[in-house]
């Protein structure tokens, strides 16, 4: 009979949409399974039949909520039966109408009853999470945006984080966090909560110096962990797609652009929505768009995170003017991409790229694809400065249409400098490199634990 595998259990903030979310961990179970060829993996995550679709194995709720980690206003807790239509309060019963008449009343009681549903969630989640840790080898916490308060504040990604990190460690399970990146952690919860979680793992990296930088501010010994890039670095060649080719043939000759859009600040898209800043975003956008169909490339969008940013094309194309917009019939694009090989395969198949979220930009590295960043975070600023790239880093809050043509100028003159600055960038994360040191160490913790409860 076969022994048991090795179990894994990979924690992230993941839906399925943000393609670079997908990349990452696709090249963490690539990288494990090539040294442990009968690892099993078990997602934590935010859209469990994904994980179980794209991986084949099971899955648990990274979170005892489940409301989107978007919203801002609390749920209705009586399913709105306290008012009519007509916005009066229904009186139904006496009981009722004597709570109604003490002020403040209800509505304390309404906030009490959610604190204890909230609280009975929370134990109940937590349990079946120590449950199934227990069955674990290694509990793995890895990609971008781990280390953050935005989305949420303090008791959303930051609460989470230290939840698994504890119930790791009363289960006896070793737990590592792999390049992780660090934002915003400004509130005092969550950097005990960051400092705690970081604490308890017998293994940290970072994506980058300045997120290290950021742990370090909560946990000042982790300064000397090792930075070891973004995950999206380290996929095998072997499992990158080759360029699709059809879109070469639909150019007819032409140079190819590809733009990739972000919903960022987007209201309903965003948790801080900045109206104004998003729609100049877009109003430049569009003018470097009609800049550029003039000078003769043909133009490519392409999403790396779908749904919220598809939802900017139609702005987007919206914002072109009546001329503009039915001169670019047979000079755009628009492929149909639903997962991360899909969108290199195409970036394989550009000669260019403009990007703004972080792993449109480093997807378009992966492809190595000269890119123009325009940037909404800091993040981006950073991996641009890694491989060399900020003559070509521009900014979401003051970035002009003319400025990306010139940055277009810049980089077409330089073409071939920055393809293999890139290339060279993608070699340095080889075989002897940080990355494989951190695969190997993490399959030595799972493989330890493993025989260690055989």
């Amino acid at each position: 009979m076969l022994e048991p595998s090795p179990r894994i259990a990979l924690v992230t903030p993941y839906t399925g949409g943000n393609l670079g979310d997908a990349a990452i961990q696709d090249a963490m179970i690539g990288n494990l399974r090539r040294r442990m060829p009968g690892a099993q993996f078990f997602g934590i995550t935010l859209d469990n039949d994904n994980f179980i679709k794209q991986h084949g194995a099971g899955a648990f709720p990274y979170l005892a909520d489940t409301t989107p980690l978007l919203s801002q206003q609390p749920k209705s807790l009586d399913g709105g039966t306290a008012k009519a239509a007509s916005g009066h309060r229904v009186w139904t019963t006496p009981i009722k109408r004597a709570l109604w008449s003490v002020p403040g009343l209800v509505p304390f009681l309404k906030r009490a009853r959610a604190r204890v549903n909230a609280l009975v969630r929370e134990i109940s989640h937590s349990w079946e999470g120590y449950r199934i840790l227990r069955t674990q080898n290694l509990l793995v916490i890895s990609g971008g945006g781990q280390l953050d308060e935005e989305f949420g504040g303090a008791w959303r990604l930051p609460f989470a984080i230290c939840k698994w990190v504890l119930l790791a460690r009363l289960a006896r399970v070793p737990c590592a966090m792999a390049s992780v990146g660090a934002g915003r952690i400004t509130l005092p919860a969550s950097r005990r909560f960051v400092s705690m979680a970081l604490r308890l793992c017998q293994y940290r990296s970072f994506r980058e110096t300045r997120s290290r930088a950021i742990a370090a501010s909560v946990l000042p010994r982790a300064i000397n962990d090792p930075v070891v890039p973004d995950l999206a670095f380290s996929l095998p060649e072997s499992e990158l797609p080759s360029p699709v080719g059809d879109i070469r043939t639909k150019a007819r000759g032409r140079p190819i652009v590809a733009l990739s859009p972000m919903a960022y600040a987007k209201p309903g898209s965003w948790p801080n929505p900045k109206r104004a800043l998003y729609d100049r975003y877009v109003q430049q956008l569009a003018l470097a768009l009609s800049c550029l169909s003039r000078r003769g490339y043909f133009l490519v969008v392409v999403c790396s995170s779908l749904g919220d940013d598809e939802s900017v094309i139609p702005d987007l194309l919206g914002r072109l003017e009546g001329e503009t917009r039915s001169s670019l019939d047979g000079q755009l694009h628009i492929p149909a991409i639903k997962t991360w090989r899909e969108l290199i395969a195409v970036l394989r198949d550009v000669d260019y790229l403009v990007a703004s979220r972080l792993h449109g930009t480093i997807l378009g590295f992966v492809s190595e694809t000269p890119t123009v960043a325009i940037s909404p975070d800091p993040k981006v600023d950073w991996v641009m400065e890694d491989l060399g790239q900020t003559d070509y880093l521009l900014h979401f809050q003051d970035f002009t249409a003319e400025e990306v043509l010139n940055k277009f100028d810049r980089i077409k003159l330089h073409r071939d400098a920055v393809v293999e600055q890139i290339a060279s960038y993608r070699r340095g994360i080889s075989s002897t490199s940080a990355s494989a040191r951190q695969y190997d160490l993490l399959a030595g913790l799972a493989l330890g634990h493993h025989q260690s409860h055989r």
